[in-house]
């Protein structure tokens, strides 16, 4: 049963971060247990934990997708572009040696998970939360009370941190390669450098999101 429940969770999610169901989209049981060939237990419980993630919203005792238009999506990139690349020029003047280690330590670990052996939805999800601790690392060295908290919520906004499930290989490789950049230059104490590493990386996933959401007919 358990893995009846990942294989359930992993295909729905995908096609909710995908844009496969449209939002406002009713996630009916009986239906998506039909769909998957599964019984409806499994089911139930992947959609108990997309309902956790956020990626469903309950309408009654009904679940459905989240209303994230593609240009809400978008504008939580630009926000992000803007506030984090700032943030990451703070962390260049302010992070402690601590800080810096803790940053490396996240890529060396995310180096690890690209690299390692485990199932597909197991390691996604591993570098989904090296990343997301990454960029609340940056986030914390900044020092910044009030950008914290303006942040906070964009970092962890779910059609985002889920996009990793669409990364190819080199993909996945590139993205870590902008963080040792952006460690790197807010180890240099170039603040220039930091707040450009943190922006051409944030872009990057804001250019692959809108390629995705392109080839997705369910999108508005």
């Amino acid at each position: 049963m358990t893995n009846l429940s990942e294989h359930a969770y992993s295909e729905l999610k995908r096609k909710i971060i995908s844009g496969e169901y449209a939002p406002g989209t009713k996630m009916r049981e009986e239906h998506l247990a039909k769909e998957m060939n599964v019984s409806r237990t499994p089911v139930r419980t992947a959609l108990s934990r997309l309902v956790d993630e956020k990626l469903l919203v309950l309408k009654g005792r009904t679940p459905v997708i989240a209303s994230w238009a593609s240009w809400d999506i978008l504008e939580v990139f630009e926000l992000r572009i803007m506030l984090e690349a700032h943030g990451a020029g703070l962390a260049a003047e302010r992070a402690s040696q601590q800080e810096l280690d803790a940053m490396h330590a996240l890529n060396e670990k995310m180096q690890a998970a690209i690299d390692d052996d485990l199932d597909a939805e197991a390691r996604i999800l591993r570098i989904q939360e090296i990343n997301n601790d990454f960029h609340h690392c940056v986030l914390d060295a900044s020092h910044s009370g009030r950008l914290k908290e303006m942040l906070n919520t964009y970092l962890d906004v779910p059609m985002i941190v889920g996009s990793f499930y669409f990364y190819s290989e080199q993909e996945l490789r590139s993205s870590l390669e902008h963080h040792r950049q952006i460690h790197q230059a807010i180890g240099l104490r170039d603040r220039n450098l930091a707040e450009q590493a943190m922006r051409t990386h944030i872009m990057a996933s804001m250019v692959r999101h809108k390629e995705r959401i392109s080839k997705s007919p369910a999108q508005p």
